[in-house]
C-alpha cells in the first residue's frame, strides 16, 4: 500500500500541475494559419492581451498604457463613460485600479478577426472586507502593424 502511494501521489501532483498550466490559456484558442507572417500577427496580439493581463493584476498601468490608441473609449463601473486621449485614459485606469484593489484577474474567453480582437476576462476585488467581481472586456485594434486598446468596457 505504501509503495502505491509512493508512485500515485507524484503522478497526481504532474495531472494537477499540467491541469493549471493549460487551462492558463483556455481563453485563447489557438489557431494554425497558412503564413507566418499571420501566425506572428495573433501571437503578437495574444501578448497584448497577456500584458494587459499583467498590468490588471499588479495594478499597474505602464503594462497597459503602451497599447493605448490616440482616443480610446472608456466604460467604467459608476465612472467615466466616453471618448478619453491616451494620458486621460491613464489616470482613469490608474484610479481605477486604486479605488478596486485586485484580488486575481484572468481572462475567460476572446475572439479575434484581421482588424479587430476582443478579451473577456474577471477582475476580483476586495473593498471593505468583501471580494466583489467585475467583468472586464477589451477591444484591440490592428493599425499600422501594431495591436493597439480600441475600448475598455467594465461592469
Amino acid at each position: 500500500m505504501k509503495l502505491r502511494l509512493r508512485y500515485l501521489i507524484p503522478v497526481l501532483l504532474i495531472v494537477i500541475c499540467f491541469r493549471e498550466s493549460y487551462s492558463q490559456d483556455d481563453w485563447w484558442k489557438d489557431k494554425k494559419y497558412k503564413s507566418e507572417e499571420k501566425q506572428q500577427k495573433f501571437d503578437e496580439c495574444k501578448l497584448v492581451f497577456l500584458n494587459i493581463a499583467d498590468g490588471l493584476m499588479y495594478s499597474n498601468v505602464t503594462y497597459v498604457s503602451p497599447y493605448f490608441q490616440n482616443e480610446i473609449y472608456l466604460s467604467m463601473q459608476n465612472s467615466e463613460k466616453g471618448y478619453f486621449n491616451r494620458e486621460q485614459s491613464a489616470y482613469i485606469l490608474e484610479n481605477f485600479l486604486n479605488t478596486y484593489p485586485v484580488s486575481s484577474f484572468k481572462w475567460r474567453n476572446s475572439s479575434r478577426s484581421e482588424k479587430y480582437a476582443f478579451a473577456l476576462g474577471k477582475y476580483k476585488y476586495k473593498k471593505s472586507g468583501f471580494i466583489s467581481t467585475f467583468t472586464i472586456s477589451v477591444s484591440l485594434k490592428y493599425v499600422n502593424d501594431l495591436w493597439l486598446i480600441d475600448q475598455i468596457i467594465v461592469n
